[in-house]
């Protein structure tokens, strides 16, 4: 979308084999439901209570102003970036590492409890996990959810490379048979993300191109929200300035002024 805004804001066309059919995602009939989905709430059993995230009588996620919340931009050069995958200990991607990393200072933050179970949440693109893959050129969110779950206590006290094992196989979980049955959950359930009780939920953008539209004016030097209303809701941002070098890691996210405090004693523990 961004992409054909800027081309139309240049004064040029529309970009050429865009692909908008979205019957090989459709919900199967009768629905095939294989797997529990815990990583989604039903609507019906959230209640007004829950967070601005999750409640189907809000936008999801809610961005606006709210004195509840600090939000900060945490940035993490190509260097510390290589150095936690060193520390991890095992093969894995900037992406795993991250998510792995963030979930442990996080839990250390909000939780107290050793025995309560603590789950991150990070959407994943299926464009190539179903068969057939989806098209070049397809457009429109093409994501599922996927989760891991662990002990407080387990992620305080084991090393990185557990918590990176544990958001590998939540990512190799994700067949075409689980987002078959993903999609005709939701087609059911009409749920949504199951950040609740102190979960939370990963968006990596910073694959897509935004460093790349030029609206007319040129490239731009930063690109991300302004603020949010939730806590629960983290994005994973590529920093611009150290591009040049491989490219940088920025973490922006929102938590209640206490839990931020203790977060920042932890989110550069490396």
């Amino acid at each position: 979308m961004f992409q054909n805004l800027a081309s139309i804001c240049r004064g040029q066309s529309l970009k050429t084999h865009l692909v908008c059919d979205r019957t090989s995602i459709r919900a199967r009939n009768p629905p095939q439901i294989k797997y529990p989905h815990q990583e989604y709430t039903k609507q019906l059993e959230i209640s007004s209570l829950t967070s601005s995230f999750t409640s189907p009588c809000q936008p999801s996620p809610s961005f606006k102003f709210s004195g509840k919340y600090t939000c900060k931009l945490f940035t993490f050069s190509p260097q510390m970036v290589n150095t936690l995958k060193e520390k991890a200990l095992v093969k894995c991607s900037s992406f795993d590492v991250m998510v792995a990393h963030l979930w442990r200072a996080r839990t250390k933050a909000v939780f107290s409890d050793p025995d309560e179970i603590s789950t991150v949440m990070f959407a994943l693109d299926i464009r190539s996990k179903i068969s057939p893959p989806l098209p070049d050129g397809f457009i429109g969110n093409a994501v599922v959810t996927a989760f891991a779950s662990a002990k407080v206590g387990d992620l305080g006290e084991k090393p990185l490379s557990f918590a990176v094992e544990m958001v590998k196989g939540a990512r190799d979980r994700v067949t075409d048979d689980y987002v078959r049955s993903v999609i005709d959950w939701l087609e059911v359930h009409k749920g949504v993300p199951a950040t609740l009780n102190g979960n939370f939920y990963v968006s990596a953008w910073w694959k897509l191109p935004f460093y790349e539209l030029d609206f007319g004016c040129g490239k731009p030097i930063h690109y991300g929200p302004i603020v949010s209303g939730t806590d629960e809701f983290v994005l994973l941002l590529a920093d611009g300035s150290s591009s040049a070098n491989g490219g940088g890691i920025s973490v922006w996210m929102g938590l209640e002024q206490e839990k931020m405090e203790k977060f920042m004693v932890h989110v550069y523990e490396i």
